[in-house]
C-alpha cells in the first residue's frame, strides 16, 4: 500500500510538468518593426490585379497592408518548439498560433512586442495534421467568350431573381462577367464536381479555394454550406437555376469550423478578407455571424454590436476603403430571444442584408437591426425564405436562412459595379441602399427595404445634381406609361424624350409645364411590339429650351403575358 501511494504522489506532481492544454491563441503586436517590406515594393504582398484596384480609386498602399514582422513570429514560435503558426492577419497585426503548453498564454504577454493574448478556442482533442495538404489554384486563363444570353430563364429561381429586378441588369447584358468574387463560409462540399458550377469550372472561372480553419484539408471534401451559398450567385442550370451573377469569377475560403463555434473563426474571417484583398477581389459574400460561442465567457451582448469589439466587424469596416464590397447575412436570430443581428454584419461601410420570400414578405428569422450605435441595418433586403439552391449532391431545392438572401444580393452587387466600374465601393452601396422600397422610411425589420437593382442603376446612371429633384414611381412598367416623380421650388418648365432601345429613332417629345411642390407626370412612350418580348424605355430630361440635360433614366419594359 505504501508503495502504492508513492506512485500516486510522483504522477500527481508531475502532471503540471507534462499538462498538455491543445488551444488556439490570438497574439497581437504593437507595431511591425523589423519587417523586409516596404509601402514602396507592393508586389512583395499584393499581387497586381489588387494594385490595379487601388490604383484605380486612388486608394493608397499604407503601413497597415504591410505583412505582421517575421521577427515577431519568430519569437513566439521559439517559446514552444511543437507551436504551429496557424494565420497571420496584415490589418490587424497580429497571428494565430496553436499551442499545447498550459502556460504559454502568460509566456507569450510577457514578450515586450505583444499587447493582446487571448486563447480564442480550447480544444479537447491536438490539432490534425494533414500529411498531404490540399492545394487547388487554377493558372489557366479565364475563357473570354461566355456564352451567357441576356434574356435568361430562371427557372425555380426565377421570382428570387425578378423580386430584386435583377433580370433587368442581365438584359442591360450585366451578369458579373470580369468581377472578382470571394466567399468566405463553411465547407464547399463537391462544388468542383456537382452540375450547378459546370460552367463556372469550364471557363476557368473558379480560381481558387483554401481552408483556413483547418490547413491544408480540403474545403471541397466536407461542409455543404458553402455550396448551397455558392449556388445562389453562380449556378447555371438554364430552366432549373441560374444565379443572380452567372458570369462572375470566384474564390473559395472556408473561414469556419464545423467542429466548433469559437472566437477564432472570426480571426480565420479576418485573414479571408486579407486574402481577398491580396487578389484584387471586388466583392466579399460573407453567410457568417457569431455572437454566442461554445466559451460561453466569450458570448457578446447586444453593447458589442457597434462594429469595433469583433475583429471580425473591424477588419469587415476596412474593406470599403481597400476597393471592396461586403454583402453579410443579418443573421437568423430573429424570432429567438436574442433577435438582434450578428457579427460582422454590424460593421460600419458594409451591406448586412436581410430576407423575405419572394412576395416580399419578412421572413420571421431575419434578425433585426439597428446597430447598437444606432445605424440602419439591414442595408439590403433579398430572398432568403424558400430560396432555391443547390446541395452538396447537386438537387435544386429550397432553403431558409439570410445566408441565401446575402450571396444573391452579392451576385447583384457584381453586376452592378460591372455596369459602372468607374464608380467606387462607397458609391454603389449608397445607390443600393437609396434603391429599397422603404428608404424614406426605414425600419428595423427590414432596413432600407428590398433593394431595387434596376432602380439602383438610374441612380448610378445621373451624371450630375439637379435642383429639380426627379424620380420615377416604378423603373419596370408593363404598358408604354412611365409616372415621373417631379418636385421643383418654382414654376419650370421640363422636356421630356422618350424612345424604345431597340428603335431609337422613333421619339415621343413631350414639354411639362410644373408647379412649385410636388408633381406627378405621366409620360406615354413609344409601344411594344406584340412580337417583342421586353424592351427598355430611354428617357432623357432636358430643361427647357434643350441646352442642358438633367436627368437619364432606363425603364424596363415588358408585355405582362411574356413575363416567366
Amino acid at each position: 500500500m505504501k508503495r502504492v501511494a508513492i506512485i500516486f504522489l510522483s504522477t500527481f506532481f508531475l502532471l503540471p510538468l507534462f499538462a498538455q492544454s491543445p488551444a488556439k491563441y490570438w497574439v497581437q503586436f504593437k507595431d511591425k518593426k523589423g519587417t523586409p517590406y516596404s509601402i514602396e515594393q507592393p508586389l512583395q504582398f499584393l499581387s497586381q490585379a489588387a494594385l490595379d484596384r487601388r490604383a484605380k480609386y486612388n486608394i493608397e498602399i499604407t503601413e497597415q497592408d504591410l505583412p505582421v514582422s517575421p521577427a515577431y513570429i519568430e519569437a513566439v514560435l521559439k517559446l514552444d518548439s511543437n507551436m504551429l503558426l496557424m494565420t497571420r492577419s496584415k490589418w490587424l497585426n497580429g497571428i494565430t498560433i496553436y499551442s499545447e503548453v498550459e502556460n504559454i498564454e502568460e509566456l507569450i504577454r510577457e514578450l515586450s512586442f505583444v499587447i493582446d493574448c487571448e486563447r480564442t478556442i480550447p480544444m479537447k482533442d491536438k490539432e490534425e495534421i494533414i500529411a498531404n495538404p490540399f492545394h487547388f489554384v487554377n493558372e489557366k486563363e479565364v475563357v473570354s467568350q461566355i456564352e451567357i444570353p441576356d434574356d435568361l430563364d430562371y427557372g425555380l429561381g426565377t421570382e428570387q431573381i425578378r423580386i430584386n429586378n435583377t433580370h433587368w441588369l442581365h438584359r442591360l447584358g450585366f451578369k458579373g462577367e470580369g468581377i472578382k468574387l470571394m466567399l468566405l463560409d463553411g465547407g464547399f462540399l463537391n462544388t468542383d464536381t456537382i452540375r450547378h458550377f459546370e460552367m463556372l469550372r469550364s471557363q476557368n472561372r473558379l480560381r481558387g479555394a483554401r481552408h483556413y480553419a483547418q490547413l491544408g484539408a480540403n474545403p471541397f471534401g466536407a461542409g455543404s454550406h458553402g455550396t448551397m451559398v455558392l449556388a445562389t450567385i453562380a449556378s447555371y442550370l438554364p430552366g432549373e437555376l441560374i444565379g443572380s451573377a452567372p458570369g462572375v469569377t470566384v474564390w473559395l475560403a472556408q473561414t469556419e469550423d464545423g467542429r466548433s463555434e469559437n472566437k477564432v473563426e472570426e480571426d480565420n474571417w479576418v485573414v479571408g478578407a486579407e486574402w481577398a484583398d491580396s487578389l484584387g477581389v471586388q466583392v466579399i459574400n460573407s453567410s457568417l455571424g457569431y455572437t454566442k460561442f461554445d466559451d460561453t465567457t466569450k458570448t457578446r451582448t447586444y453593447a458589442e454590436m457597434d462594429g469595433k469589439h469583433s475583429r471580425a466587424s473591424i477588419a469587415a469596416s476596412y474593406l470599403a476603403s481597400k476597393g471592396m464590397i461586403l454583402c453579410n447575412s443579418m443573421g437568423n436570430d430573429g424570432n429567438k430571444p436574442w433577435k438582434y443581428l450578428t457579427s460582422p454584419a454590424e460593421a460600419e461601410d458594409i451591406l448586412a442584408v436581410g430576407g423575405v420570400n419572394v412576395e416580399g414578405k419578412r421572413a420571421p428569422f431575419s434578425s433585426y437591426g439597428p446597430s447598437y450605435d444606432g445605424r440602419i441595418k439591414p442595408d439590403a433586403v433579398a430572398v432568403g425564405w424558400d430560396t432555391y439552391v443547390a446541395n452538396q449532391r447537386g438537387k435544386t431545392l429550397r432553403a431558409n436562412g439570410t445566408s441565401f438572401a446575402s450571396p444573391i444580393m452579392a451576385g447583384m452587387v457584381a453586376c452592378l459595379w460591372q455596369a459602372f466600374p468607374e464608380k467606387n465601393a462607397f458609391e454603389i452601396m449608397e445607390a443600393i441602399r437609396l434603391s429599397g422600397d422603404q428608404v424614406h422610411k426605414p425600419d428595423s425589420s427590414l432596413g432600407y427595404g428590398i433593394t431595387d437593382l434596376l432602380k439602383a442603376y438610374n441612380i448610378l446612371l445621373q451624371k450630375k445634381s439637379s435642383n429639380i429633384k426627379i424620380d420615377l414611381e416604378t423603373y419596370a412598367v408593363s404598358n408604354n406609361k412611365v409616372t415621373l416623380l417631379v418636385e421643383v421650388e418654382q414654376p419650370t418648365d421640363i422636356v421630356v424624350v422618350s424612345s424604345l432601345r431597340s428603335k431609337p429613332d422613333k421619339k415621343v417629345t413631350k414639354k411639362i409645364a410644373l408647379n412649385p411642390g410636388k408633381n406627378q407626370v405621366e409620360i406615354k412612350t413609344p409601344k411594344l411590339t406584340k412580337k417583342s418580348k421586353y424592351d427598355f424605355i430611354d428617357l432623357l430630361i432636358f430643361e427647357e429650351d434643350g441646352s442642358s440635360q438633367l436627368y437619364q433614366f432606363v425603364v424596363g419594359y415588358e408585355n405582362k403575358k411574356n413575363k416567366k
